[in-house]
């Protein structure tokens, strides 16, 4: 039985406070996400981009595997054309710190959907077979094949796409716990 008050002061304490408990089952996986990442996305091909992650309909078979998950919105003002990297990469380090400290906890099956592709490393060699942080890499919910949109909706959080630069960024991360 997953004690959903420790989970949520680990998350707390690491600093994040907009979240909200969803079933993974209930993740809506779309193939269109994964075309706009072949065709649309800078990062395509990196290491934890597809084509390194599974086919959309093992990512969607991947999700019905877990009981519990969290969406954990990070919010940031930004310019489109000056991505924050360093507070990206910073909120990357908190969320795995979450994710090791629930791991720690006993849920050997927690795995983080970070809130951006992986960027761990200034010179990623492009496949999870030369990856430099293996350990640490995690795929966005974007490379899953997760239609964020429509997952955020349905799960009560209100995002849409910025339209005007700068504005309020939202970025989705989803802790799947069992």
């Amino acid at each position: 039985m997953i004690d959903k008050n420790n989970i949520e002061s680990i998350i707390i304490h690491q600093g994040f406070r907009d979240f909200v408990w969803i079933d993974p089952r209930e993740i809506v996986v779309a193939h269109w996400v994964r075309v706009k990442c072949i065709f649309g996305c800078k990062d395509y091909g990196l290491g934890t981009c597809p084509p390194n992650t599974p086919s959309v309909n093992e990512c969607a078979l991947f999700f019905k595997e877990y009981k519990s998950g969290l969406i954990i919105r990070l919010n940031k003002f930004a310019d489109k054309n000056d991505y924050p990297s360093e507070w990206s990469e910073e909120m990357t380090n908190s969320l795995l710190d979450i994710e090791r400290k629930i791991f720690l906890s006993g849920f050997q099956k927690v795995f983080l959907l970070n809130q951006t592709c992986c960027s761990l490393c200034k010179d990623c060699p492009g496949n999870r077979l030369d990856c430099k942080d293996k350990g640490r890499s995690r795929p966005s919910p974007e490379s899953f094949a997760v239609d964020v949109y429509k997952t955020a909706k349905n799960a009560g959080i209100e995002i849409s796409v910025v339209s005007e630069n700068p504005s309020e960024i939202n970025r989705i991360a989803i802790l799947l716990i069992e």
